[in-house]
Parts: C-alpha cells; sequence; structure tokens
C-alpha cells in the first residue's frame, strides 16, 4: 500500500513540475466527483474529515463523494456511468485499485478496469 500511495505522489509531484497549463481553472460553480473505493469514503474517520469533504472546504468547492468500501476496480468501472450521468462533474478524481491490490486481483485486468473509467470520463 505504502509503494502505491508513494508512487501516486511522485506521479503527481513529476506532473505538477510542468511550466504547461493543462487544465482551464475551474469555476466557482463546478461540481467535482471524488469517485473510489474506502479511500474515498474516509473509512477510519469521519465523513467531514475524509479527502473530498477536506477539499471542499479547502477549494471552496462542492465534491460530491462517491466512495464505496471494498469497491474492486470492476464494480468501479460498473458504477461510475451512472455518477457521471447524473452529476455530470467538470472534474473527476478517481481513485481505484487498492482494493484490487489487497484482494491480489489480476493487475492487467485492474489496470485496463481503471483505463476504461478514464475513457468513459473523458467520452
Amino acid at each position: 500500500m505504502k509503494k502505491l500511495l508513494l508512487t501516486f505522489f511522485l506521479i503527481s509531484l513529476l506532473t505538477a513540475c510542468s511550466d504547461k497549463k493543462l487544465l482551464e481553472p475551474l469555476t466557482e460553480d463546478a461540481t467535482i466527483l471524488a469517485f473510489g473505493d474506502s479511500l474515498t469514503h474516509g473509512i477510519g474517520t469521519s465523513r467531514d474529515k475524509s479527502y473530498p469533504a477536506v477539499l471542499s472546504r479547502l477549494i471552496n468547492r462542492k465534491i460530491v463523494s462517491a466512495g464505496v468500501p471494498g469497491e474492486v476496480s470492476s464494480k468501479g468501472l460498473l458504477r461510475l456511468p451512472a455518477l457521471l450521468k447524473q452529476h455530470q462533474p467538470d472534474l473527476l478524481i478517481l481513485c481505484h485499485g487498492a482494493n484490487d491490490i489487497l484482494r491480489k486481483k489480476d493487475m492487467t485486468q485492474a489496470k485496463a478496469n481503471i483505463q476504461q473509467m478514464i475513457d468513459i470520463a473523458r467520452e
């Protein structure tokens, strides 16, 4: 788990170091969908201390928290389209795959599931 979080942090850090402007700033009424598993849900803390709740307060934007504890990427892939349609977010924060790793699921399939989620969101 530590290795996964470190990898995510390093990728985020390297992406943030670019001078190239990748995204337009969000409007004040933008909707952000935080989609994932127990990390997004906030297992181990109260809902007001989950990362979507804290981030919402920090950036003063609406964040829909859509985390399901224990969910693997194949289930998330099935659940995502309806949430995208329902909320029509301006930004998606995708935090999935930890349960695939913990349950020793096929990583090739988990990667494909997450890539499909990205593709669906881009559509």
